[in-house]
């Protein structure tokens, strides 16, 4: 993916607080367990954008 369709960190930030919030409102112990750790891996990506934009931002 190029950085020119790179999402922004809080795109990532609002799709790990959606699939948090589906963590929270599921009964099942495992399907809460997946929602979390896909929620912490758009945590991750969050991140990650944030430091491919900060590196950007200072290229130019």
């Amino acid at each position: 993916m190029g950085i020119e369709r790179m999402y922004p960190p809080k795109y990532w930030q609002m799709r790990a607080e959606e699939f948090r919030a589906k963590a929270d409102n599921t009964e099942y112990r495992q399907t809460k367990d997946a929602l979390s750790k896909v929620a912490d891996n758009y945590d991750e990506l969050a991140q990650r954008a944030g430091r491919i934009r900060t590196v950007q931002d200072a290229a130019e």
